[in-house]
């Protein structure tokens, strides 16, 4: 077989318009598996430019398909098929955000008869019925689905989906020389700090709650998010929000996060946190909510809080911020636990062997898959097989 064991290279499809965990997963696994597999990356016109970038900085062939998009019309998913066609993969490796993302890439797969694989990074809750049962649908035409938490294994499963569990990995992010300073921030004064999409999953509306409490007990605390979204606006309307920085959409966000004294993770449901877990990576403390998708990342490297409660947020930073001793021990513990367990080569290693079991077709594949599984490579959830 060519390609290291593929029969071909490997068609990696994503169709969202910004960068976020899904595409920094993509532009990871593209660098890590450079030596064993090749990549060409479909992505829509309006793919935003560090996906571009970090895509072809990582080795991938990056192609753009007019009109490639969530909700896609009859002409870009006939143009994705054609280029599949051409380009002959062993496999067309779908990139969901969400269960709802995909549809394009599952129908221009199914059209090229090319075997069909999907990383799936979040699960949204409380989804319209009709909405949901598509959803489903599509997601049991895959060959194979990841899903990158157990969380996201276990509704894989509970939906009679063929799935295993890789959970998600980073290579540890170099910090940008003088953090701080790129952000702002007054090097003497406590700074909390937050990175991801203003969207209402993320939680900043409890965090301005949070800081309003926290500024009452250290006046001196300063509270800075990095990242735009849809909630721009209405986070500027509440009136807690005057004690939050938002300093917008950085480049390579990660690299500053070694700016923050404490780094917090409010969100409302996450697949597998990939901020928090730059934050392991830097030493930096974290305080997050106790919900699946982040705790799984953090074990008892962090102190966790229920979601939706600024009371509790405020009390854990107010708590972090007043001990050395513990943000040192959060720290070295948790560059430890991510090392150990979240590493961008044990994903990669992981997701290949997949990729394998995949190309081999339906039956092989299945063997495959259950030979790994029984020897402890990969996490399989409950469901179809």
């Amino acid at each position: 077989m060519a390609e290291n064991g593929l029969d071909g290279p490997v068609a990696l499809v994503s169709d969202t318009g910004e960068f976020a965990g899904a595409e920094l997963y993509a532009s990871v696994l593209v660098e890590t598996l450079r030596e064993r597999c090749r990549f060409i990356a479909f992505l829509g016109d309006n793919a935003a430019e560090e996906t571009r970038a970090r895509l072809r900085a990582a080795g991938a062939d990056v192609r753009i398909v007019d009109g490639l998009r969530r909700r896609p019309s009859p002409a870009p998913v006939a143009r994705l098929a054609r280029e599949l066609r051409a380009a002959r993969p062993a496999l067309v490796h779908a990139n969901l955000s969400d269960q709802g993302d995909g549809l394009a890439a599952l129908g221009a797969g199914l059209a090229s008869r090319r075997p069909l694989l999907a990383t799936l990074h979040l699960v949204l809750p409380n989804r319209a019925g009709f909405r949901e049962f598509v959803s489903l649908q599509a997601l049991r035409r895959f060959e194979m689905v990841i899903g990158v938490s157990h969380a996201v294994g276990r509704y894989l499963g509970e939906g009679d989906i063929g799935a295993v569990v890789v959970r998600n990995g980073l290579p540890p992010t170099p910090p940008a020389p003088d953090a701080r300073s790129a952000l702002g921030l007054d090097g003497a004064r406590l700074a909390i700090g937050g990175v991801g999409r203003l969207h209402e999953q993320k939680g900043w509306d409890v965090l301005c709650r949070a800081a309003a409490i926290v500024r009452r007990e250290r006046p001196e605390a300063e509270f800075t998010v990095i990242g735009a979204g849809p909630e721009r606006e209405s986070l500027s309307e509440l009136e807690e929000c005057a004690e939050v920085r938002f300093v917008g959409y950085r480049e390579r966000a990660a690299a500053l996060i070694p700016a923050f004294d404490i780094l917090a993770v409010p969100s409302r449901y996450e697949g597998l946190g990939l901020t928090p877990l730059e934050g392991l990576f830097q030493g930096v403390p974290v305080v997050a909510s106790n919900i699946e998708g982040l705790a799984e990342v953090l074990g008892d490297c962090a102190l966790l809080v229920p979601p939706d409660n600024p009371e509790a947020l405020a009390k854990a930073i107010l708590r972090v911020a007043g001990d050395p001793g513990l943000r040192a021990d959060l720290a070295e513990r948790g560059r430890c636990r991510a090392r150990e367990l979240f590493s961008a080569e044990r994903m990669a290693d992981e997701t290949y062997l997949v990729y394998q079991a995949v190309s081999g077709g339906p039956a092989e594949g299945a063997a495959t898959l259950r030979a790994m599984g029984a020897h402890g490579a990969l996490d399989q959830p409950a469901g179809r097989r």
